[in-house]
């Protein structure tokens, strides 16, 4: 079973290791939402890399908070740990479409 959290459009999958050769960004947005509001964090360190339509990077959380000016302004935690990064998908009409926040 996986562990999985959602944050608006995005989803952290809890992995056991990052993959080899990864650059860590020097920014703390992770994710643009489609209404022009970031996805934002405080601790951790952000890995961009495109794998799939879907898998976008990796993240790993330490001490880590979430912000988002709709979803959480106020930040809500995320346990430490490992995670892959993924757009949302939703089944639609027998087709997948990535989830617009």
């Amino acid at each position: 079973m996986k562990t999985l959290y959602r944050h608006g459009e995005v989803c952290f999958e809890l992995i056991d290791k990052l993959p080899e050769n990864l650059k860590e960004e020097k920014t703390n947005i992770f994710a643009k939402g489609t209404t022009g509001n970031s996805h934002t964090f405080k601790g951790g360190k952000l890995y961009l890399k495109n794998e799939s339509a879907y898998v976008f990077g990796y993240f790993e959380a330490k001490n880590t908070k979430l912000y988002h000016k709709e979803h959480s302004p106020n930040g809500v935690s995320i346990p430490d740990g490992i995670y892959r990064l993924r757009r949302q998908v939703e089944f639609i009409n027998g087709e997948l479409k990535i989830v617009v926040d």
